[in-house]
């Protein structure tokens, strides 16, 4: 159990905020308020990483920020490789453990999903980013961000059923004429 000092409770309280966030953005339909409540869920648990002294994962996760900004409003493919390159360029810079290659990962996948005009890809993509983070924050020791990270896990499979069977519920309707 870390030590409870006030950067680490600090830390936590973000990553709460982060959470929060979070959740409401995995139980939105729409792409864009989606993209902007998973913005602010990053810019958060950025904070976080920072306070912990994880500088690595808090540029990985501020960058994860911007790039859902940026997605929310302009999903266009050419900015989708421009933060794949940001994201390798981050690893190339500041690596110096095996560590950071979860958040890497998790960059890597949620950049690709981030641009995807499909909601259920979306979801995909943010889920395999989830399952790094969570071995990331198990590693690094932030109890709430491994919560955190399992609850968004959860909660995106739920909006990922609830949307795939709503899907399915409209096939018929539009594959039956009458």
């Amino acid at each position: 159990m870390p030590e409870l000092t006030l950067p680490f409770v600090l830390s936590q309280l973000l990553a709460l905020s982060a959470f929060a966030a979070g959740i409401c953005a995995f139980q939105l339909k729409q792409r864009q308020p989606m993209l902007l409540c998973w913005f602010l869920s990053a810019a958060l648990n950025a904070s976080h990483f920072l306070v912990l002294g994880q500088l690595a994962a808090g540029l990985f996760v501020g960058v994860t920020a911007i790039r859902f900004l940026v997605a929310a409003y302009y999903p266009k493919p050419i900015l989708m490789w421009l933060f794949l390159v940001l994201s390798t360029l981050l690893l190339w810079l500041a690596y110096q453990t095996p560590l950071q290659l979860l958040p890497f990962l998790a960059a890597i996948v949620g950049t690709i999903g981030s641009f995807q005009k499909k909601v259920l890809l979306v979801r995909s993509c943010m889920a395999i980013g989830a399952c790094a983070w969570i071995c990331h924050n198990i590693l690094v020791g932030s109890p709430v961000a491994v919560i955190m990270e399992l609850a968004f896990l959860a909660s995106n499979l739920v909006g990922f059923l609830r949307q795939r069977r709503k899907d399915q519920a409209q096939q018929p309707a539009q594959s039956n004429p009458k």
